[in-house]
């Protein structure tokens, strides 16, 4: 008999993905556990394995449209049946698969290795197809969308992943010559944080302040502990986590720099769930280092290290970008030394980090060189007046240049 592979539900609100690419072809032989698809939800992009054993037939199209939870998306014959036809297929689908498919081989041929179905002339030691292509789900999209031949793009990702930057390098270079410009659309990721914060810009009446803040201290600090974490955990404690281990505490003493705007009403909430701004694939994703305020620099430098490889390795499920409620967002890697951000809603703050800079200031009467970094902190005025954010910057910046992480 045949098993329905399903659209599965990863998210108590989710009511519907985007297959946004296939791992596997029509006619692969699968087992339990293999990756046979990439699914977009409305927070994040997520492998989907395979339920059983056999072979895949009747593949969804990948065609960027959503699909519901729990529609069928292919079927896994284990050859002692044909798969019945899924919900997706039409009949012409279904004649045009049968007119194609060649005759089916007898069960003791059926379960011989493919390599046996070669060819006395074919080369020896040559595989039947070529390896799979490696590319992220907005890489193929942004492909299909230009023009470009994957095959064609060399991936600069781990291990030779074809990513969107490739594609958009392809695509600039093969227009070059032309008069026509691509036309880049947006991955489901993208299409709603542009829903997110255009909302944001719309309904909360953002101010900033911004302060320049002396680094010196919190440098020797995280110098002091970087080897012992280390060796605690396996990474290095950062200076944004350094940042959110403080943030955190501070925002236990401000709750309405911590609060969600609910209706007409601020939500404060018990633990300071930090969300960090990151880059995938060309999206913004912000995963949360939950209850920060309660974790020690070595469990907030373990929990980074997994949330920032689940981004790149686009394994997070959607409740790890869920559920913040304070946002930090560092260019200062990037060489950016200040901006304003825009608010996370229904957050009510967030922190915006450029680089450290040595920068002449004023001490004892003498002009000397200092590592400066500007913070500038965006608010939502509904909830939060200037004197309550004045005063959480002015306590972040205390904690920041005597810091203390016992």
């Amino acid at each position: 008999m045949a098993l329905e592979v399903v659209l599965p539900k990863v998210d108590m609100d989710m009511e519907t993905g985007v297959i946004a690419a296939w791992r596997v072809a029509e006619g692969d032989r699968v087992n339990a556990g293999d990756v046979l698809f990439e699914m977009e939800t409305s927070k994040s992009i997520m492998e989907v394995e395979s339920p059983g054993s056999g072979i895949i037939r009747n593949l969804a199209p990948v065609d960027g449209a959503a699909v519901a939870v729990g529609t069928p998306v292919a079927w896994i014959d284990d050859e002692r049946a044909d798969a019945p036809r899924a919900l997706h297929a039409t009949a012409a689908d279904a004649s045009r698969r049968a007119d194609a498919a060649p005759p089916r081989a007898p069960a003791a041929q059926a379960s011989a290795p493919r390599a046996a179905a070669r060819t006395a002339d074919d080369p020896p030691n040559v595989t039947d197809e070529p390896p799979p292509l490696r590319a992220t789900p907005y890489a193929r999209q942004l492909a299909r969308a230009s023009g470009v031949d994957l095959a064609s793009v060399h991936g600069s990702g781990p291990r030779g992943r074809v990513v969107a930057a490739d594609v958009v390098a392809r695509a600039p270079a093969e227009h070059a010559d032309a008069a026509d410009e691509a036309l880049v659309p947006f991955s489901a990721t993208r299409r709603i944080a542009a829903q997110r914060l255009a909302e944001s810009v719309r309904t909360a009446p953002h101010f900033y302040l911004t302060a320049h803040v002396e680094m010196t201290a919190l440098r020797a600090a995280l110098s002091e502990r970087s080897r012992d974490v280390h060796r605690a955990v396996g990474s290095a404690p950062t200076l944004t986590v350094a940042l959110a281990f403080l943030a955190a505490r501070a925002l236990m003493r401000h709750p309405m720099v911590n609060a969600s705007v609910q209706g007409p009403a601020a939500r404060l909430h018990r633990h300071a769930d930090i969300g960090i701004a990151m880059d995938r694939d060309g999206d913004l994703v912000v995963p949360v280092l939950r209850n920060a305020e309660t974790r020690s620099l070595a469990e907030l430098t373990a929990d980074f290290a997994r949330l920032r490889d689940g981004v790149r390795a686009h394994t997070l499920p959607p409740a790890e970008l869920a559920g913040g409620t304070f946002t930090l967002s560092n260019l200062g890697m990037h060489g950016v030394d200040a901006f304003t951000a825009i608010i996370n809603p229904p957050q009510s703050a967030i922190l915006a980090i450029g680089r450290v800079v040595d920068t002449p200031v004023g001490r004892d009467g003498q002009i000397v060189l200092r590592p400066l970094a500007t913070l500038s902190l965006s608010s939502d005025h509904r909830i939060v007046d200037g004197v309550t954010a004045a005063r959480f910057m002015a306590d972040l910046r205390q904690s920041i240049e005597h810091p203390a992480f016992e």
